[in-house]
């Protein structure tokens, strides 16, 4: 590659038509100062896209790291209905075991309340048969003592 030292360190032989000399060395000067400014501004950049590929990599390891929470959370949500449907589903089972019980021992009880209704129906059925037949047989008695 060409450099602008290059440029300046060059020397031409002279001829009789040639070129005039000081046009020449002002116009190789201009390409000189020209190429200097060329090359200063290739390095500045250059080091602004080397300064931009840093920036890139940082934000690319952030997309990365705000990607991966991101599945993290969406997952961790996931998880967490899951869990929620799981633990509503247990309780309503276990509500609808309860609401069974519940009636299944009403329903006894309401059954043993019937047979102690229909037990103590039998038993005054069965003390005033015997209580008509104490009261006729005293009547009987006293009937005959009074006879």
């Amino acid at each position: 590659m060409l450099t602008p030292l290059d440029i300046q360190n060059k020397h031409f032989a002279k001829s009789l038509r040639g070129y005039n000399e000081t046009e020449v060395e002002e116009y190789l000067a201009m390409i000189v100062r020209s190429m200097e400014e060329l090359i200063q501004v290739n390095i500045e950049t250059t080091a602004t896209i080397r300064d931009y590929e840093k920036q890139l990599t940082h934000y690319k390891a952030m997309e990365r790291t705000i990607n991966d929470a991101m599945i993290l959370a969406q997952k961790t949500s996931e998880d967490m209905i899951k869990n929620a449907n799981d633990r509503a589903a247990y309780i309503i089972e276990r509500a609808d075991d309860q609401a069974k019980k519940l009636i299944g021992d009403a329903n006894h009880e309401v059954l043993n309340v019937i047979k102690r209704h229909e037990d103590a129906k039998h038993a005054l059925q069965t003390f005033q048969m015997k209580f008509k037949v104490l009261v006729e047989n005293q009547m009987r008695s006293f009937e005959e003592h009074l006879d």
